[in-house]
């Protein structure tokens, strides 16, 4: 037997564990897909298992967060619509409208007192938006 059987697992952040969760190297859509500034929900799976994930573009920077709040657990777009604002500056829970910071994530105003959850995507050079 190898390693310390009393260590913990080294399994990453938690949404990794998510039977839906994106694998590294799927696609997510190209970049010229999403309005500049703009926003894309994705959700993969269904029903109660569903993972939920939205794509944030800024010029050509695309961003991802799992689509849930950190004060309610909903997710931010539970209401439906848009969560981005018209400036593109921040990321709005349709719940209980706690604002986010839609490049980092970081809590703006509202009751939220930590960030959205950032997930790992790369561009690739033809402009497909990948789970990294």
């Amino acid at each position: 037997m190898t390693g310390n059987p009393f260590a913990p697992p080294e399994d990453g952040p938690a949404w990794r564990r998510h039977p839906h969760a994106p694998a590294p190297g799927t696609a997510l859509g190209r970049i010229e897909e999403i309005e500049d500034p703009g926003m894309r929900a994705l959700s993969f799976g269904s029903g109660r298992r569903v993972f939920s994930m939205l794509l944030v573009r800024h010029g050509g920077a695309v961003r991802a967060f799992l689509d849930a709040c950190p004060h309610a657990w909903l997710p931010l777009t539970w209401r439906g619509g848009s969560v981005l604002s018209a400036d593109g500056r921040r990321l709005v829970c349709s719940n209980h409208f706690a604002e986010f910071d839609s490049a980092s994530g970081q809590p703006v105003s509202g009751p939220a007192d930590c960030g959205l959850d950032l997930l790992p995507v790369r561009l690739e050079p033809d402009g497909m938006i990948v789970m990294g």
